[in-house]
């Protein structure tokens, strides 16, 4: 699915008002997405987030960072650990860090995360991609591109989990393009071979 709705949402009042209420009636850990144009907006969502019966807050790093041309936050590692260290000193709750697939090197953030703090990181977001109606000659979507999701995505968030595991200590959650159960099983796999090699590089390192 290629798509370009952004990140359309109520807001964390309404959220608190009437989701999390809802939410708690189940037997299940609520982990909130939160996502921001600016590093305050980050910080100040994180301070009510923090004040909140959750079990922890998944930044989402590929929002326009409308400070700086609206590049996303999560393409470096210096904007990945500046925004995450700023929302870890006001967040005792677990931080994961959802990272954006549209880099050259996807250990780079992941590494900015880790060194920032984050509890951990989840990959991959969706791919920027586009399509062009031959017909109309133009643009299918009205933003011209967007994000593309589904099926079609899995390999390359299989390669980038495993290149991420191989670079930081902390936990990698697989995500994309997810149908059945050996979908999982391969991110699982792809998880533990990343961090046996990571060992093996680091063992090697030592002797």
């Amino acid at each position: 699915m290629l798509n370009a709705i952004g990140l359309q949402n109520p807001g964390v009042e309404f959220f608190m008002e009437n989701d999390l209420p809802w939410l708690r009636k189940f037997d299940t850990k609520i982990i909130v997405n939160a996502c921001g144009s600016s590093i305050e907006e980050y910080v100040e969502l994180a301070k009510v987030l923090n004040t909140l019966d959750i079990d922890g807050v998944e930044l989402n790093l590929s929002c326009p960072n409308v400070k700086a041309g609206c590049m996303a936050f999560g393409t470096s590692y210096e904007g990945v650990k500046e925004v995450t260290s700023q929302v870890r000193k006001v967040l005792d709750k677990p931080l994961i860090v959802k990272l954006t697939p549209n880099v050259t090197d996807i250990t780079a953030p992941a590494k900015g995360a880790e060194d920032a703090g984050a509890d951990g990181v989840s990959l991959i977001n969706t791919l920027l991609g586009m399509s062009i109606d031959i017909e109309k000659q133009r643009p299918v979507l009205a933003n011209n591109m967007g994000g593309l999701s589904g099926p079609a995505v899995k390999p390359v968030a299989v390669r980038m989990v495993y290149q991420v595991a191989q670079s930081v200590k902390i936990p990698v959650l697989g995500l994309g393009g997810i149908v059945n159960g050996r979908d999982v099983i391969e991110f699982m796999l792809a998880r533990c071979n990343g961090h046996i090699n990571r060992n093996r590089k680091l063992h090697r390192t030592r002797n």
